[in-house]
């Protein structure tokens, strides 16, 4: 026996499916998105290197404070000296030498001051017993580091103000 064929169904032909739809070219609008992430992404990283190399002077100072041995006595005599040096070669590192190298006594307390929003006075206190004869004893050297480890955290990286380089050029010029 032989199925009756519906007379229908012969005249449809087998099912074929479409081929594969290729990726490429991408339009024109992708290549368009896909460039301007790549000139973003690579804007971020040149900022974020120049930032990075901006605070390396913090960090370098930040690091050679927290080295300064306080162990004996001894050490700690010393110890004003090479926070002070310290303090003067990191501000060097972003203003120019001669608003820097400059000042001393008040003129060097008043422009530290300017600095940070509050100034403490025992960091001039003890900065000022760096030429003293009896030195600082080793609680007040331990003090002294973490005073000037608070200070140079709020004012470093320095910016370049206006006034403050008008302010500096007529001390050094004195």
């Amino acid at each position: 026996m032989q199925p009756t064929a519906n007379p229908a169904l012969t005249a449809l032909k087998d099912i074929h499916t479409p081929e594969v739809i290729s990726n490429m070219p991408i339009a024109l609008g992708y290549w368009l998105v896909l460039t301007l992430i790549l000139i973003g992404l690579t804007a971020l990283i040149f900022k974020l290197k120049q930032a990075r190399r901006h605070r390396a002077p913090k960090r370098e100072v930040l690091s050679a404070v927290a080295s300064l041995d306080t162990s004996s006595d001894k050490n700690s005599a010393d110890i004003p000296v090479q926070i002070n040096a310290l303090i003067k070669r990191a501000a060097m590192s972003y203003l120019s030498r001669e608003q820097i190298a400059g000042l001393e006594g008040d003129s060097w307390h008043q422009w530290m001051a300017r600095q940070v929003k509050r100034s403490n006075p025992r960091l001039k206190a003890l900065l000022d017993r760096r030429y003293q004869r009896e030195g600082l004893t080793q609680n007040e050297a331990e003090e002294l580091k973490t005073l000037a480890t608070n200070w140079l955290k709020q004012a470093l990286p320095l910016q370049k103000d206006l006034q403050n380089i008008s302010t500096s050029n007529k001390e050094a010029q004195c």
